[in-house]
């Protein structure tokens, strides 16, 4: 294109791969997957590359009519469930997943029924910057955090385990896949070029 005798392009910037993780606390198969999979990829390829969003919900049941909830894992699990809705809610992607990944790794997976005492999400607010009074403000408002454990009831699909994750709208088999080659995948279908994914070795 000539403007005033200078030539310019366009350069068109590639989508970022949308990753959509539904997860719950306190459940290793969600941990192996953070640990294993996630958190390299996301580390490696950043906020451009990933567009990423959690939903901490997974197997929980809520029945609207008693305003109640029933976790897989225990009250520690509802209760693990909000704090991690409430950093959700009040920070972006690359925030509020250095918090999740922080209980993943600090919380003790499988049932309990008592709630984990304050300070280890303190601890993992403080780690991820995160203004811990704004989020033990919406933590600690029952009708705040009710209505946020209904939001994310419904955001949550259909599945038959955790973690259910998506890649641009596709199921991903944590089992059988690998998170970055799939997102690299995507990313360049999309003409995106990244040089992490060039290190992946391509099979015929």
């Amino acid at each position: 294109m000539l403007v005033a005798g200078l030539i310019t392009t366009t350069t068109t910037v590639p989508p970022p791969v949308t990753v959509q993780a539904y997860t719950e606390s306190l459940c290793i198969d969600c941990k192996n997957f953070f640990e294993k999979q996630l958190v390299e990829s996301y580390q490696k390829l950043g906020s451009d590359v990933i567009d990423l969003s959690i939903v901490p919900f997974g197997n929980a049941i809520l029945d609207e009519k008693k305003q109640s909830i029933i976790c897989q894992h225990g009250e520690a699990e509802c209760d693990a469930n909000l704090w991690e809705q409430c950093a959700v809610e009040l920070n972006e992607p690359p925030v509020y997943f250095e918090f999740i990944g922080c209980l993943e790794s600090s919380l003790a997976m499988g049932h309990r029924d008592e709630p984990f005492d304050e300070s280890f999400f303190q601890d993992c607010a403080d780690l991820a910057m995160i203004n811990f009074p704004e989020l033990k403000k919406c933590h600690d408002n029952p009708f705040r955090s009710y209505l946020l454990q209904l939001k994310y009831a419904k955001l949550t699909p259909n599945h038959d385990h955790v973690p259910w994750v998506l890649i641009n709208g596709k199921k991903f088999d944590e089992n059988k896949q690998d998170l970055f080659e799939e997102i690299c995948k995507e990313y360049e279908a999309g003409g995106g070029s990244n040089p992490a994914c060039s290190s992946i070795v391509w099979e015929d």
